[in-house]
């Protein structure tokens, strides 16, 4: 196992981990720890570059290294609104996250916010995950299927502990996840609308987040700010995502990920 060295020019530890992808990562000793699954990393930063140390390959491929990000923005920069998103953003990266986990942690994102979310998760991995020694893994399927609505209602779930009961019921008994990264996107998105907790958005992040299918684009509220930006007039969330999806193309969802941290970021200066 050796240290992972990227330059800082497309890896931004910061803007990767806060603009709404992931949830397990915490901020402590003066780095970043990221968690996958059974896995996890340190992350330090500074300013020419960052130091990533874990599981080499791993990680490798969880922070999507291969890819060329420099090339990515070059083809979206003559895209509407691009080009300042682009420069902002800078240093982003669609993470290739594990499908059950992005599961979960986007049926629990629902009308949710990340201190909550986060929370939320901590608890569902200490109480099912695997005992990593300090820390647990994300719970497999299997697992959390055990537990009922009133035990994730316990973990602070509300609403949504039906639907992760449910799901993780339907996935443990044959809902196959792995045919999802084969089916093109439209059909991947209803596949899995099918499960409990799963709207068309929700599904969406799944598969850019979980499958890096990166021709979606998922429609949230600050989306919804960018779009009357970009096209403006009323449209139903359906309608923008078609809209936009046209716009940006192959790469619509990375597109997303740079609009909206840019317009989370900037709104109201």
């Amino acid at each position: 196992m050796s240290d992972i060295i990227v330059e800082r020019a497309d890896f931004d530890i910061r803007k990767i981990l806060d603009c709404g992808q992931v949830f397990r990562y915490a901020l402590e000793q003066g780095g970043y720890t990221v968690y996958s699954g059974d896995r996890r990393c340190r992350v330090f930063q500074d300013e020419g570059r960052a130091r990533i140390v874990g599981d080499s390959d791993y990680f490798a491929d969880y922070f999507d290294l291969a890819t060329d990000y420099a090339a990515i923005r070059v083809e979206l920069a003559d895209k509407p609104f691009m080009r300042e998103a682009t420069e902002y953003g800078e240093g982003i990266r669609i993470l290739r996250q594990q499908p059950f986990e992005t599961l979960i942690s986007f049926i629990v994102s629902a009308n949710n916010h990340i201190p909550r979310i986060k929370g939320i998760l901590g608890r569902l991995c200490d109480a099912l995950g695997e005992d990593m020694g300090g820390w647990h893994a994300f719970p497999t399927a299997e697992r959390m299927a055990r537990e009922d609505e009133s035990f994730y209602a316990a973990l602070g779930a509300g609403y949504r502990a039906k639907y992760l009961a449910d799901t993780a019921r339907a996935v443990a008994d044959g809902f196959d996840l792995q045919c999802v990264g084969e089916m093109p996107s439209e059909k991947a998105n209803a596949y899995l609308c099918k499960l409990s907790g799963v709207g068309p958005k929700v599904a969406d992040c799944i598969l850019l987040f979980g499958y890096h299918k990166t021709d979606v684009f998922p429609v949230d509220t600050w989306i919804r700010k960018v779009y009357a930006d970009v096209v403006g007039g009323d449209a139903t969330n359906a309608q923008m995502r078609k809209t936009l999806m046209s716009i940006y193309g192959r790469y619509a969802g990375i597109a997303q990920q740079y609009l909206f941290f840019h317009k989370r970021e900037t709104s109201g200066r």
